[in-house]
């Protein structure tokens, strides 16, 4: 009677045990006939980026960044572009994505630069490299989330030729706990004539602001320079 009961809890734990590896299994790592059936998990290069295949809300999943440094919600209709991703070490990383309707057009597109120095940033230098790359002379709206400070602006641009309208949705949020940070921007455009485009920028501009507050700083030890 003991053997059997000896054996049975070998048993259990070793099924524990397994069933916590499994768990624990890089997202990378598994057969994407394994994965939700969305591009951010079928994409190859995406998919590295995916921390769990629950998802954090209807139609997002979490994001983590290859620094370690932090992480927030992905679109699942969305995949990373290899071609333009930069990483230095756990200190800087740049990652631009897009939802692809189709061959020919993109919906949207967002580039997402991180930054954490052991010397501290001035809030003001990094919204100046922010502004001068998108050539904004405007204000900040700016507001407490959690442990990060956010700071939130858009703007418009029309093409030369006035065939083209651009809506940019744009900001900075900046840990309050450490000197990671995080430039977040937003791209949309309108190739109607006169900007008759059907988007309810009300909507984007709430959920580009929605994605500013998921992301989240994790402490990490930075190596010497």
């Amino acid at each position: 009677m003991k053997k059997s009961l000896c054996l049975f809890v070998s048993v259990l734990i070793i099924l524990i045990i397994g069933g916590c590896g499994l768990m624990e299994k890089d997202v990378a790592d598994m057969d994407p006939k394994d994965l939700p059936n969305v591009t951010a998990f079928q994409d190859d290069f995406t998919r590295e980026f995916m921390a769990s295949t629950e998802p954090v809300e209807e139609g997002y999943y979490t994001f983590e960044s290859k620094t370690g440094g932090y992480t927030m919600k992905f679109p699942d209709d969305a995949s990373i572009d290899k071609g333009y991703y930069e990483r230095k070490k756990d200190t800087f990383e740049r990652v631009s994505y897009a939802e692809e309707v189709d061959e020919d057009y993109v919906s949207y597109y967002v580039i997402a630069t991180y930054d954490n120095f052991n010397k501290s940033q001035d809030v003001d230098d990094l919204l100046y490299l922010l502004s001068s790359s998108l050539k904004y002379k405007g204000e900040y709206e700016d507001f407490e989330h959690e442990d990060n400070t956010i700071y939130f602006a858009s703007k418009e641009n029309v093409t030369k030729d006035k065939m083209t309208t651009w809506f940019r949705f744009f900001g900075l949020i900046k840990s309050n706990r450490s000197n990671q940070s995080l430039r977040y921007i937003y791209s949309i455009k309108c190739e109607e004539p006169e900007n008759k485009c059907s988007y309810d920028l009300d909507s984007i501009e709430q959920n580009v602001k929605d994605t500013m507050k998921s992301v989240e700083f994790t402490n990490i030890e930075l190596e010497e320079e």
